[in-house]
């Protein structure tokens, strides 16, 4: 192996380093691994030509790194076998200088002039011995402000956002292919549970680095009181510190839909149907939706009070406070289903804008007690006779006061009832079916005196004999009426005379 030749004649191939990691798209070359389990660096190389080592002429290799030797290895005996083509340099001398470094070695055939040993090609190897800085001076994993306390992270956010929490990386220092961001969701601060990681590559290192941690994982930790918090593994295996935890509230387990029925206040019960006495809601009732309902925060409710398109429904799309659970009902409402029953109901709007029925509460609204509603009146009584004398040519004047509750949406019809000269009760409406005028609702029945009996109806009755006014009225807008034999307010009782 002395003597003259050309570099390409004199150069033996390269070392080979298989304890290296893998090439990868953007990252370092023949990259040496942070192993605190290995003492040694091996390096192979291909056999030279003509290799016969005996005792008397032995063959040897010397290993350099960066120009110093750092590894010998000498053979008495023949044939070398591949699997001896190798040394093993200390670890220590190669992973105390960071950078790329370059390797390659002499060998020494038995003829060779040990003064002139054959030299090898070079190869580079790449020790990264500087851990990760992570970011400063917090480190803490950016989550959705919707997720933390005092909010918590629930079921329903899962559900809206792909059953995964997406959070987000603080840039560290040179971040690079093949690192590896390591995650941690703990039952407590230092509680360093491996929930998963991501690696990254060519395409995202340089990118906003988002960790996606799924709700199967979240679920299978359990609710409660977790700390979620990273380090970065550089490829080469160098760990960066701990980052700062952040501590979230997980209610994660899956609440089934319960939305049960609501309460009005005032109304006694509490089953399936409450019972209301209107002299109670003569400033409206309230309607309010449990706590148990289960309304998440982006979530709206609305309230429904009767049927819709009907006398007496309403709707009530805002709380009275924001953030509470209780509806104002106004009076109007309420009147209209005096001595009737209702549904009360709620619906709560999902973020889909999907309308979703709480279950219907029946309510009854008693009728008024008779005691507080107002008799019909007659001018010119005397002693509770009506004289057909003193009525005047345009008829007896008939006059009503208000009753609780009263609205336009209430109807009415009056009546009066004598005996004909056959013998045969005879009827005139005096009013016919009709609505409550806003002014009737604020004075009373009757007051420009224009509700009149006619003198020529009276004239037609038997004197000496009964003359009864009766009122009916309906509180639905003329949908529903009493029977004509049961007037619901109290009769006008009089005796018609000369």
């Amino acid at each position: 192996m002395s003597g003259s030749r050309s570099d390409a004649e004199e150069k033996l191939g390269a070392p080979s380093v298989p304890d290296v990691l893998p090439d990868i798209e953007g990252g370092e070359k023949n990259l040496v691994p942070v192993d605190p389990g290995r003492q040694h660096l091996k390096v192979t190389f291909p056999l030279w030509k003509n290799s016969l080592p005996s005792i008397a002429f032995p063959e040897s290799v010397r290993m350099f790194l960066d120009g110093a030797e750092v590894a010998y290895k000498v053979w008495t005996a023949g044939p070398i076998e591949s699997s001896d083509l190798f040394v093993e340099i200390p670890l220590d001398k190669v992973l105390n200088v960071h950078g790329v470094r370059v390797l390659h070695y002499e060998a020494l055939n038995w003829s060779g002039d040990p003064d002139n040993p054959d030299p090898s090609d070079t190869e580079i190897i790449t020790v990264d011995i500087r851990a990760p800085l992570l970011a400063s001076p917090d480190s803490r994993l950016s989550i959705p402000s919707a997720v933390l306390p005092p909010n918590q992270l629930t079921a329903y956010y899962l559900d809206r956002n792909e059953d995964r929490l997406r959070v987000t990386v603080p840039v560290f220092a040179t971040p690079a292919p093949g690192d590896r961001i390591v995650w941690y969701w703990g039952r407590s601060p230092g509680d360093l549970d491996e929930g998963g990681f991501l690696e990254l590559d060519e395409q995202n290192y340089t990118d906003l680095l988002v960790l996606s941690i799924p709700g199967e994982l979240i679920r299978g930790r359990g609710d409660g009181l977790r700390s979620v918090s990273y380090r970065v593994l550089d490829r080469a295996g160098n760990p960066s510190a701990y980052s700062d935890y952040v501590e979230l509230d997980v209610a994660a387990t899956p609440i089934p839909r319960s939305l049960p029925w609501p309460s009005t206040d005032k109304a006694t019960g509490v089953g399936e149907q409450q019972v209301l006495d209107p002299l109670q809601a003569s400033s409206g009732v309230v309607v309010e939706i449990p706590q148990a309902a289960v309304i998440y925060p982006p979530e709206r409710a609305w309230v429904q009070w009767g049927e819709p398109g009907q006398v007496g429904a309403h709707r009530v799309d805002q709380p009275i406070s924001p953030g509470q659970r209780r509806y104002q009902i106004p009076m109007r409402p309420v009147a209209a289903h005096i001595g009737r029953s209702l549904w009360v109901q709620y619906y709560v709007i999902d973020e889909d804008g999907n309308e979703i029925p709480s279950v219907p509460r029946k309510l009854r609204v008693q009728t008024l007690p008779v005691n507080r509603l107002p008799t019909v009146q007659c001018n010119k009584l005397s002693g509770g006779n009506l004289s057909y004398r003193t009525v005047a040519p345009e008829g007896a004047i008939l006059m009503m006061n208000t009753w609780p509750l009263m609205t336009t949406d209430h109807w009415i019809m009056i009546t009066m009832t004598g005996v004909g000269s056959n013998g045969q009760d005879s009827v005139l409406p005096v009013i016919a079916k009709r609505a409550v005028t806003e002014q009737e609702a604020i004075g009373g029945i009757g007051q420009g005196n224009q509700v009149r009996v006619s003198k020529a109806f009276l004239n037609t009755l038997r004197r000496n004999d009964s003359l009864t006014g009766k009122v009916y009225v309906s509180f639905d807008g003329g949908r529903t009426w009493p029977s004509l034999l049961a007037p619901n307010f109290p009769m006008l009782l009089l005796t018609l005379i000369d």
